[in-house]
């Protein structure tokens, strides 16, 4: 499933951040994005979003704080590919992706 249809309002609001930091790459590969699982932790209350097929531990990242305007982290690859999303709050997300 792609990450709009499982999470417009999210997508939605990453959207301007995005593009005031100057990364409107990242805002084209977000309306891409394909879902392929996600994890919830409970103690730190977040969500991950895993957006690649390939393990996110095993690559060098780039994160991008979007923490002030939507409390979410995203992780690029060392190629400039959205690999994932750390949702700070998560429960919130979470719930959405169980229904």
């Amino acid at each position: 499933m792609k990450l709009v249809e499982a999470l417009p309002d999210l997508v939605s609001d990453m959207e301007s951040p995005l593009l005031q930091l100057g990364r409107g790459d990242l805002v084209q590969q977000l309306k891409e994005a394909l879902l392929r699982r996600w994890t919830y932790d409970d103690f730190s209350d977040t969500t991950y979003l895993y957006l690649s097929a390939e393990p996110v531990e095993r690559m060098q990242v780039e994160r991008l704080s979007l923490y002030d305007e939507v409390g979410v982290n995203l992780d690029a690859d060392e190629h400039g590919r959205l690999c994932g999303i750390e949702v700070l709050d998560g429960k919130r997300i979470a719930t959405q992706l169980q229904q």
